[in-house]
């Protein structure tokens, strides 16, 4: 009978590099958005509105694989702990830019 072997060991949960690919993915989103609407001085086309959106669905989806990382066993949690945190300032960024943008 074969030894279990150490390498076999997950380092990373692979829905912590999914929930933190998915907030890079929608701070992406989000900048490109603040940056046309920027150069259109608020009046941007239905893109920019689109990005926004997209950013918003990104963030909340890579919250939801944040939260499977943290009930899975398998890695650690520094990578957790910077999936939950990206995903849940950029959901925070977009409400406040919706709200901001809607006062205005």
């Amino acid at each position: 009978m074969m030894k279990e072997s150490a390498y076999k060991v997950k380092n990373f949960s692979v829905d912590a590099i999914i929930a933190c690919v998915l907030g890079g993915v929608s701070a992406v989103c989000m900048l490109g958005a603040v940056v046309i609407s920027y150069f259109y001085n608020g009046y941007g086309p239905a893109a920019v509105g689109l990005l926004g959106i997209a950013s918003f669905i990104l963030s909340l989806m890579g919250i939801t694989f944040s939260v499977h990382a943290w009930k899975s066993v398998d890695g650690g949690l520094l990578m957790k702990r910077i999936a939950m945190i990206l995903n849940a300032v950029l959901l925070l960024i977009t409400v406040f830019l919706y709200v901001w943008g809607w006062v205005r």
